[in-house]
């Protein structure tokens, strides 16, 4: 048998025909025009909106001081990571100071907002989130 009569004979799968169907779809719904593509639910939940920036300097500044500490501490893990043997009895303390880093971080971006509980909300660490949002009891 010849390569073209092979090439003729091949059918595919069921489950290629079915890729092969949806592939097509995919395809058939890029070419449409956007007013007529339907609407799908987005894979990832939207963050949530960006509180306003504060116009109070102090929170600025308190901000800042945070990042400066934040950098700080990013030096000092970067110089006892370059250690192998630190690196290797120490891992936990060392993830310890990364996630220091990270709530300093997002700490940094609630002080700056004008409405604190909103800068709150858009934190992206759940757990944080969580401390920060929770209700006190007077």
């Amino acid at each position: 048998m010849s390569s073209q009569a092979a090439a003729n004979s091949y059918s595919p799968s069921a489950h290629q025909r079915e890729v092969d169907a949806m592939m097509a779809e995919i395809r058939a719904q890029a070419a449409l025009p956007s007013s007529t593509t339907p609407i799908r639910r987005p894979l990832f939940k939207e963050p949530p909106a960006r509180p306003a920036v504060s116009s109070n300097a102090i929170d600025h500044r308190i901000a800042d001081e945070l990042d400066m500490i934040r950098r700080r501490l990013d030096q000092i893990g970067d110089a006892l990571i370059a250690d192998p043997i630190l690196l290797t009895r120490h891992s936990l303390s060392l993830q310890g100071i990364d996630l220091t880093n990270q709530v300093l971080a997002h700490l940094a971006e609630v002080i700056k907002a004008e409405d604190k509980a909103a800068g709150a909300e858009a934190v992206k660490m759940d757990d944080l989130r969580a401390r920060l949002t929770r209700r006190t009891a007077l």
